[in-house]
């Protein structure tokens, strides 16, 4: 392949993504227990079977699907994608491709240039404010966020002994899929999600479903403004890389406030200079960071970023763990 034609691939990129958006919308590899001819594909997913024979050959030519005694088979590849995955990556796939997503990331050059979100521009509200309005495309997006949980849970464990450890709030955390995965192991540890209200009841649902109701819950919390307080470990995982650096030492502040002086705060997040990345890990990164300036006007950053954000709210400079994955922890605690 020329240079040419490696400019061309990319450019075909955003294609490919959709692609993959169909293929889960069809329901795809879901309905491929077993290999199935064209007829049989087309009628269980109720889609045109001429037009859905062209979509089928690029899902061959991409390795999601392969073709077996002239029927389709769903390769490794193709699993990922399929409902109930562990990896969680068809949420992803849905979540990264819908349209106000898409339309932000148009103007990623108006983005560079004025070197703020575009989002809320172009959308006339937050990207926050959008998937609130959208409840399907908030259990899509809370559903994209869980599926980091068990790398995440791998890198905490390696970086905090937590059998100290009474009480662990998770800053944001979501549904609670981190909390289960931290407390599973620890069975003195008590925990707390505090997040918007309806996500904390979701977490409290969540939470009682992994049999985690008599030792966790959600609690309705703002992190520009308070959170609970008693807690012996704060987390903020993937919390700090979606604000700017004004509203990220705000949400370090509250926080802050909430802590004993002997509490402890880890940070979970990837550090654009940690040691180890694979170059293709390095890319991903790199693009998730435009992702956070064309969506939230925020960015990933260095852990000399990360410690100034830290020493401006109160905190001291970060311990930065090694990690067994592509996750980051940092730890610190209050100084002032």
């Amino acid at each position: 392949m020329d240079q040419t034609d490696e400019v061309v691939w990319m450019v075909r990129g955003a294609w490919v993504s959709l692609c993959l958006r169909a293929m889960c919308e069809l329901g795809i590899v879901d309905v491929l227990d077993e290999p199935r001819d064209l007829q049989e594909l087309a009628e269980l997913t109720a889609s045109d079977q001429a037009t859905l024979a062209r979509l089928l050959r690029v899902l061959v030519d991409l390795g999601l699907l392969s073709v077996e005694d002239g029927g389709f088979a769903a390769t490794p590849r193709g699993e990922v994608l399929r409902v109930g995955h562990p990896s969680g990556v068809r949420n992803l796939a849905l979540m990264q491709t819908v349209m106000p997503n898409l339309t932000a990331w148009q103007h990623l050059s108006d983005a560079v240039r004025q070197g703020k979100a575009v989002f809320e521009d172009l959308h006339g509200m937050t990207s926050w404010d959008w998937l609130a309005a959208h409840p399907e495309d908030e259990v899509v997006f809370n559903a994209a966020m869980a599926r980091r949980g068990a790398l995440q849970v791998a890198a905490i464990r390696a970086a905090h002994d937590f059998s100290g450890a009474r009480l662990l709030v998770d800053v944001g955390g979501g549904e609670g899929a981190m909390l289960v995965g931290l407390l599973s192991d620890e069975p003195g540890l008590r925990g707390i999600v505090a997040d918007r209200a309806p996500v904390a009841a979701a977490a409290t649902t969540a939470l009682a479903a992994a049999g985690m109701g008599e030792r966790a819950h959600g609690e309705q919390a703002d992190f520009f403004t308070e959170v609970p307080t008693g807690g012996d470990v704060y987390l903020l995982s993937n919390v700090l890389h979606d604000w700017d650096d004004a509203a990220a030492t705000t949400i370090l502040r509250t926080v802050h406030a909430a802590m004993r002086s002997d509490a402890r705060l880890l940070l979970v997040e990837n550090v654009l200079d940690a040691p180890g990345r694979t170059a293709p890990q390095r890319r991903d990164l790199h693009l998730v960071d435009l992702h956070m300036l064309v969506m939230f006007g925020a960015r990933e950053r260095t852990k000399a970023e990360y410690d100034s954000l830290l020493v401006e709210a109160g905190f001291a400079p970060s311990r930065l763990s090694p990690s067994p994955n592509i996750w980051n922890v940092l730890a610190s605690q209050p100084v002032s």
